[in-house]
C-alpha cells in the first residue's frame, strides 16, 4: 500500500484534514487496504473502521431496510468502537470498490489525541441513531398519512340529498365532504341518509345542508394513528376528515383504523371507550402497564410513548366522567374538564399523578356547586383506582378552589400575572400548561385567548417566571462533572425530570408565553419559537435534542425499575451508563446551561 496516497486521501476527507502532514502519515501508517467486487459481503463484525476509498456499499438493517448508501470519504464501524455494540447490519458493496480499514487501537488513540475527532464521530453516531429511528416502521408510530390518501370527495350544502346519494354510489364512497368556498362546513355519511332522510320521509330534493352534520370533528394529516380511535372512540363516529395545512386532504374511516391497527395495544383506547361500568374501566386500566412494556420492547422513542399514555389517560378521565353523568344525571351547564401540567404537555411518564380542573360557564354555587362537587369526587378518585394517583399538591378538580367559572379562572389567572408572588410562580409552572380533556372547547378557547393576550410582553411577570424558573440548574459542576444528590431512601444520582427535564420546559414555556404562542407541548413550542424567530433555530434544535435524549433515559428508567418490581423513579446513577452515555448526558446539561444563560440574557435584566 502506498502510504502517500493513503494521506493525500486523509488530506482531502474529513475530518481527518484537520491533522498536520506528519500526524496524516503516522495515521495511514496504520492503515490496511482491502479490495471488494460487487455482491460481496462486508464482514462487519470487526472492531475496526472502515473508510470508503473508492466505490458504493450499501447499508441495511436487521429488517432489510436500506438505511443508506457508503460512497467515497463514509465510514463505517464508528458505532461499533464508540459502544464496543455490535449491530445486526448487513453492508453489501454494489459497485467494485477499495476501502481503507483503520483498527480499534488506532481509532482509539486519535480519538483521544485529538478531541475535534472525537467530537466528529460522537456527531456522526447520533445522526445514526436519528436514522435508524426515521427508518422505524413500527405500527405504534403510524401516522394518519400512513393510511389516509389524498382524496377528497366533496358536495356544495346547496346540493340535494338525491345528489349526494347518487356521488356516493358513483364514488363508492359512504361519506361526503360538504364544501364551501373550499372550507369544511359539514360531513354526510349513509348513516345520515338512512336516520334522518328515509327515516324521517324526507323527499328527494331536501338540502343537504339540513341533515348535514355541522362543524365535524377532525384530524391533522400528521397526527398518530392512535389520536383518530380516540376521537372516533369518544364521539361515536366513524368518519373523520382529514386536514392538512387547515386545508382538507381527504377523509379516514373506521374500518380504515381497524384495518391497520385491529392488533394494535393502543386499540386499548377504544376499549375503554366501549365500557360502561367502574369494572370494566378499571379492567381497561390494569393493561396500561402491559401496554408500556410492549411499547418499550418495539422501541418507541419516549416522547412517542409519553403520547400514547398521555391517550390513554385522557381515554380513562373521559369515560370516569361519562359515568359520572351516567349517575348524577345531565350537567346543569356547559363545562370543560382541563388537564393541567404533564397531562396538557402530552408528557405523561408511568408515575405521573392527577393535575386537573373544572372550568365551569356558570360560578358553582348551589345547584351548579353540589352536582359539579359529586362529579369531580367520582372522577378524581376513579382515576385514582385506576393509577393515576391523587395530586399531592391537591391539584385536582376534587378541590373547590379549581372549580371556576371562566370569570372566577380569569380572574385567578390575572392575579398570578399581575402579582407573581413565589405561590403564584409555584403554581405558574403548572397551570399556565392546560389543555381541554372533556367538555366545551369553546369555553377553553375563551379562557385560553385570555390568559395568552395577558402575558404576551409582560415584562415584569415574565422577569418573575425567569427568575423562578434560574433557581433549578443542571447537575453539571464546574469541572463538567456530575454533582449526585440523594432522594428519600437516601439513593444517589441524576434527578432527570427536576435538573433536566423540567428546565427545558420551564425555558420553552417562558418564551411562548412571551409571544401568545399556543403550542403546549414541549418539543411543539420548541418548532414553533424556531418558526417564529422567537428563539435561535439552532438554539431551539439543540433542545430539542436534549430534551428527547432525557426523556428517553427517564422511559428507559422507569421500565427497568417497573421490571424489577420497584415504583418508578427519576433519580439516574450515572455508574450504569456507558461512556458515551455519560459524554452525550453531559453536553445536554451544557445546552441547559446555555439556554438558562440566554433566558436570563432575554428576560432578567433589570427591569
Amino acid at each position: 500500500m502506498e502510504v502517500t496516497e493513503v494521506t493525500s486521501f486523509l488530506a482531502q476527507t474529513t475530518p481527518f484534514d484537520q491533522l498536520d502532514a506528519d500526524q496524516r502519515q503516522a495515521l495511514a501508517r496504520q492503515m490496511s487496504v482491502y479490495y471488494f467486487r460487487a455482491g460481496e459481503e462486508v464482514n462487519t463484525a470487526s472492531q475496526r473502521l472502515m473508510i470508503v476509498r473508492t466505490g458504493v456499499f450499501s447499508l441495511y438493517s436487521d429488517q432489510q431496510q436500506l438505511l443508506t448508501k457508503l460512497q467515497t470519504g463514509d465510514f463505517y464501524g464508528y458505532q461499533q468502537l464508540l459502544t464496543e455494540l455490535h449491530d445486526k447490519d448487513t453492508l453489501l458493496c454494489e459497485e467494485d470498490g477499495l476501502v481503507y480499514w483503520l483498527p480499534a487501537e488506532g481509532f482509539d488513540h486519535f480519538r483521544y489525541q485529538f478531541k475535534n475527532i472525537d467530537l466528529f464521530f460522537q456527531r456522526l453516531f447520533s445522526r445514526r441513531l436519528h436514522q435508524y429511528k426515521a427508518q422505524s416502521t413500527d405500527r405504534f408510530t403510524l401516522k394518519i398519512s400512513d393510511v389516509a390518501k389524498a382524496r377528497k370527495v366533496s358536495i356544495p350544502p346547496d346540493a340535494t340529498v338525491q345528489e349526494a346519494a347518487s356521488m356516493m354510489s358513483k364514488q363508492r364512497v359512504s361519506s361526503l365532504l360538504v364544501e364551501h368556498d373550499n372550507k369544511l362546513v359539514g360531513i354526510i355519511t349513509d348513516r345520515d341518509l338512512r336516520s334522518r332522510v328515509v327515516a324521517e320521509a324526507l323527499p328527494a330534493n331536501t338540502l343537504v345542508t339540513e341533515v348535514m352534520t355541522e362543524r365535524p370533528e377532525t384530524i391533522d394529516l400528521h397526527a398518530y394513528l392512535f389520536e383518530a380511535v380516540q376521537l372516533m372512540s369518544q364521539h361515536n363516529i366513524h368518519h373523520l376528515p382529514v386536514l392538512r395545512d387547515e386545508h382538507i386532504f381527504g377523509m379516514i374511516t373506521a374500518t380504515d383504523v381497524i384495518r391497520a391497527q385491529q392488533d394494535h395495544p393502543v386499540y386499548l383506547i377504544g376499549e375503554i371507550h366501549r365500557q360502561h361500568t367502574e369494572e370494566g374501566i378499571l379492567q381497561c386500566a390494569s393493561q396500561i402497564e402491559h401496554l408500556s412494556r410492549s411499547l418499550s420492547s418495539q422501541q418507541v422513542p419516549a416522547h412517542e410513548a409519553s403520547h400514547v399514555l398521555t391517550t390513554v389517560t385522557d381515554a380513562l378521565t373521559q369515560s370516569w366522567i361519562k359515568l359520572a353523568i351516567a349517575e348524577l344525571g345531565p350537567p346543569p351547564c356547559v363545562f370543560s374538564w382541563l388537564g393541567f401540567g404533564s397531562q396538557a404537555r402530552m408528557e405523561q411518564g408511568l408515575n405521573a399523578d392527577q393535575d386537573n380542573a373544572l372550568l365551569l360557564e356558570k360560578e358553582p354555587e348551589g345547584a351548579v356547586g353540589q352536582y359539579f362537587e359529586q362529579l369531580a369526587k367520582i372522577v378524581c378518585d376513579g382515576l385514582n383506582q385506576c393509577g393515576i394517583v391523587y395530586c399531592p399538591g391537591n391539584i385536582m378538580a376534587s378541590n373547590p378552589e379549581l372549580r371556576l367559572s371562566l370569570k372566577g379562572w380569569s380572574k385567578q389567572f390575572g392575579r398570578w400575572i399581575q402579582t407573581p408572588t413565589p405561590d403564584a410562580l409555584l403554581k405558574s409552572s403548572i397551570f399556565f400548561d392546560l389543555r381541554p380533556i372533556y367538555g366545551s372547547k369553546s369555553l377553553f378557547n375563551a379562557l385560553k385567548q385570555d390568559i395568552l393576550a395577558r402575558t404576551v410582553d409582560r415584562a415584569v411577570f415574565l422577569y418573575h417566571l425567569s427568575h423562578n424558573a434560574l433557581k433549578g440548574s443542571p447537575p453539571l459542576g464546574f469541572f463538567k462533572t456530575f454533582t449526585l444528590e440523594r432522594d428519600g431512601k437516601q439513593k444517589k444520582g441524576l434527578d432527570l425530570k427536576k435538573r433536566g427535564l423540567i428546565l427545558i420546559t420551564d425555558i420553552a414555556r417562558i418564551y411562548s408565553l412571551s409571544k401568545g404562542i399556543p403550542a403546549i407541548n414541549t418539543r411543539q413550542r420548541l418548532i414553533q419559537l424556531a418558526q417564529h424567530k422567537v428563539m435561535d433555530p439552532k438554539d431551539s434544535q439543540n433542545l430539542l435534542d436534549a430534551f428527547d435524549v432525557l426523556a428517553q433515559l427517564r422511559w428507559d428508567k422507569h421500565q427497568h425499575d417497573i421490571s424489577q418490581g420497584h415504583e418508578a423513579s427519576n433519580l439516574l446513577d450515572p455508574a450504569v451508563l456507558s461512556g458515551l452515555q455519560r459524554h452525550q448526558l453531559k453536553d445536554v446539561f451544557e445546552v441547559i446551561n446555555q439556554a438558562q444563560s440566554h433566558l436570563k440574557y432575554r428576560f432578567c435584566r433589570e427591569l
